[in-house]
């Protein structure tokens, strides 16, 4: 098997408490040295987070660090491909350079979005896109978007490939393991979930609107949010949930500690994601892995990840996600179906897989002339 020598940009891992691609990173590199031996890494950290670079310090430790500051110190000769993890690539190399796409939400779903941020984030994928040998999508519906945005880029230049699972944290859960989380929370009645930060691209408002006029909510059930807010969004939505009368039927949970996300999957009686726009939606498959079903907002990626195992619904149409939800609720047949296909569908998403297909895409990349792709 051939070595392959790869530069990878970290500098997205360089924070205490990372999530998103934060979590993808390490979980990528974790996986690599057993699903790829022949990949050897190098790992790059961009301008002044070099030196926060100790938080690092565990991710593939016996591999080299090399400080990425333009256009002094840049990706060099003895490399045989660069990969940016995040959503940034050198303005310079030697070697041809790819990177992994985590979303378009600069591009698309701008309306639920942070103008300013907006503004920044499109620049920068722009900048990222033209300056690609290769680019990893996620998924079809990612690499669709891709197309839409950026035409002139080589199809044949890009690849799919989903995240992984942490197969040992995310499972079905003992009772026992269960009971201390639910009582920590006060959660003494079957619940409906919605778990992540409150952005208003993740839509918790057709959540509450759909719940407001279900048979979930008239059989006792309670509507929860498990996850932080932007500022003064959280009093905005309670002041919805009053608005609709089911304020005595909400719980707000706030960010939760990690450790108690899949006693609260593998508890709920369904997950509801009805996100405007998500570059992958790893709760979903975090939340099959643990049992649940679930329901996804159609159009999106989402949809793709849930398969015919999750019913999708119209994240703009609150009586579509209400209407999803009581087919659900009330047939025990197509519930127990739901978690099921969940537990199976889950179980095909390795990080190790997710490894192997990233090393034959940057063996693929590195026989790429650099910097000369047509368009």
């Amino acid at each position: 098997m051939t070595r392959l020598r790869v530069g990878f940009d970290v500098s997205s891992a360089v924070k205490d408490h990372g999530r998103g691609i934060a979590a993808y990173v390490r979980a990528l590199l974790a996986a690599l040295p057993q699903a790829a031996p022949e990949i050897d890494a190098v790992l790059y950290i961009r301008g002044r987070r070099w030196w926060r670079r100790r938080s690092v310090a565990d991710l593939l430790e016996q591999q080299p660090r090399r400080w990425l500051l333009e256009p002094v110190l840049r990706p060099g000769r003895d490399l045989d491909a660069f990969h940016g993890l995040g959503v940034r690539l050198p303005a310079l190399a030697r070697v041809p350079r790819s990177f992994t796409l985590h979303d378009l939400r600069g591009l698309d779903a701008v309306e639920h979005t942070d103008p300013r941020w907006a503004r920044i984030r499109s620049a920068r994928l722009r900048e990222t896109v033209h300056r690609a040998d290769a680019i990893v999508c996620l998924n079809e519906f990612g690499r669709r978007r891709l197309r839409h945005h950026f035409p002139a880029f080589p199809g044949e230049r890009t690849a799919v490939i989903p995240h992984g699972l942490d197969h040992a944290r995310f499972r079905p859960l003992p009772a026992q393991q269960v009971a201390p989380v639910l009582a920590r929370h006060a959660l003494h009645r079957p619940y409906v979930l919605q778990l992540g930060r409150l952005d208003r691209h993740k839509n918790p408002e057709t959540s509450l609107r759909a719940f407001a006029t279900s048979a979930a909510r008239s059989s006792g059930l309670l509507l929860v949010f498990a996850g932080g807010a932007e500022p003064g969004y959280q009093s905005a939505l309670e002041a919805l949930a009053r608005q609709l009368g089911v304020h005595a039927h909400v719980r707000w949970l706030g960010a939760v500690p990690r450790d108690d996300v899949p006693a609260l999957y593998a508890t709920a009686a369904a997950v509801l994601v009805p996100s405007y726009y998500e570059g992958f939606g790893l709760p979903v498959l975090e939340a099959m892995a643990c049992g649940a079903a679930g329901l996804v907002s159609s159009g999106t990626c989402l949809e793709e990840l849930a398969g015919d195992v999750w019913p999708a619904a119209d994240p703009a149409q609150p009586e579509s996600f209400r209407r999803a939800l009581d087919r659900l609720l009330l047939d025990s047949g197509r519930l127990d179906r739901a978690r099921a296909g969940s537990l199976a569908r889950a179980a095909a998403f390795t990080w190790e897989r997710c490894a192997r297909s990233t090393a034959d895409f940057l063996a693929f990349s590195a026989r790429l002339p650099a910097g000369t792709r047509a368009g």
